[in-house]
């Protein structure tokens, strides 16, 4: 008896997921709802386990371990790329069951439009990114609030830095109502509460990227830190599955979108599709460029292009030029090299 391929289509949801059945022709073997647990899912997909399984599924919040739990399974499960998906399979009745039947047909007809499927070492580097982040949020938030707080009073911070060593002495010796003097040293707690988990945060993100050979080298880029390495490295995954520095670049929604029309061809503002945490911190490092004085990267491209099209359009720019040496970088193995050490080494080895 020959083994037969099933396609199964996955509405994943957070209490109840929706799963299409077909075979090869388009046969429905098979729908049902059930609870999204790991015992009702694997109860639903073993009732196939003597055929082959594959599995399409939209990246919602718990994919990660709905999909760790089917490839365990022996279920070949593939990420669908949801706007992709859409733009594909759009229609004017849309129910779960429809849903899944649609993510069915598109990978049994291989006309599945996939997203990236990182591994189990990438998704933990963008928890480990995303987590300081969001305590950065948190802590802004509560600066919010004291600065609210000092409104209120008409008190005006002289400081360049509130919550440096000087602002903190002057908002311990604040005169305020009593109210409003408990709820700000309750946020001072919280600012301070957070500090601390942010330092640690940042000490585990530290140890992850000292222990990489990839993300180390990505950090002699200057206006890299380590918070930027691993990042960059959690959405970029395996380098190689961009076969240029181009593919980087759209795959980080920072190049121009094109729309053509017989001999006419008109470039528009930047695609913004693809990773937006890999456009973010590459625009991010963009505009430290300037800054880096002791190492310079790529300062005076930025300059060049800010002293014609301004601040928004150099980090563009520069982001999209720092994306074609990373792919470099990271292709090659070595570390970043400012167009003045080229030239300095290039014109070492002419006069030897």
């Amino acid at each position: 008896m020959s083994v037969k391929k099933l396609f199964i289509g996955m509405d994943l949801h957070k209490n109840s997921s929706t799963f299409c059945v077909k075979d090869y022709d388009g046969e429905l073997v098979a729908s049902e709802k059930v609870a999204t647990n790991k015992s009702e899912v694997l109860g639903f997909v073993n009732q196939f386990k003597e055929h082959n399984l594959s599995l399409a599924v939209e990246p919602v919040s718990q994919w990660y371990f709905m999909a760790d739990i089917l490839q365990q399974a022996g279920v070949d499960v593939h990420l669908a790329n949801p706007l992709k998906v859409k733009a594909i399979a759009s229609a004017r009745i849309k129910t779960d069951k429809i849903d899944a039947g649609v993510l069915a047909d598109l990978l049994r007809t291989n006309l599945l439009p996939e997203a990236y499927f990182s591994d189990k070492e990438m998704r933990m580097w963008k928890e480990l990114v995303r987590f300081r982040l969001s305590l950065v949020n948190l802590r802004v938030q509560a600066k919010n609030k004291i600065h609210a707080i000092l409104g209120k009073n008409g008190c005006i911070s002289k400081f360049t830095d509130t919550f440096g060593k000087a602002g903190r002495v002057w908002l311990a010796e604040l005169q305020l109502p009593e109210h409003f003097r408990n709820s700000l040293d309750e946020y001072l707690a919280t600012h301070d509460y957070l500090s601390e988990q942010i330092k640690r945060a940042e000490k585990n993100i530290e140890a992850v990227v000292v222990g990489n050979k990839l993300m180390t080298l990505l950090t002699t880029i200057p206006g890299v830190s380590y918070f930027s390495a691993l990042t960059i490295m959690a959405e970029i995954g395996d380098i190689h599955r961009f076969p240029s520095a181009k593919q980087l670049m759209g795959y980080a929604g920072v190049v121009p979108s094109t729309y053509a029309s017989g001999d006419k061809v008109v470039h528009g503002r930047i695609t913004k599709t693809g990773s937006r945490w890999l456009r973010w911190i590459m625009i991010e490092i963009a505009h430290k460029q300037l800054r880096c004085k002791r190492k310079p990267g790529l300062g005076w491209y930025y300059a060049k292009i800010k002293k014609n099209k301004g601040s928004k359009t150099a980090a563009v720019a520069t982001a999209r030029k720092l994306l074609a040496v990373i792919w470099r970088m990271l292709v090659d193995e070595r570390p970043f090299k400012s167009p003045l050490e080229v030239r300095e080494a290039y014109r070492k080895n002419v006069v030897r």
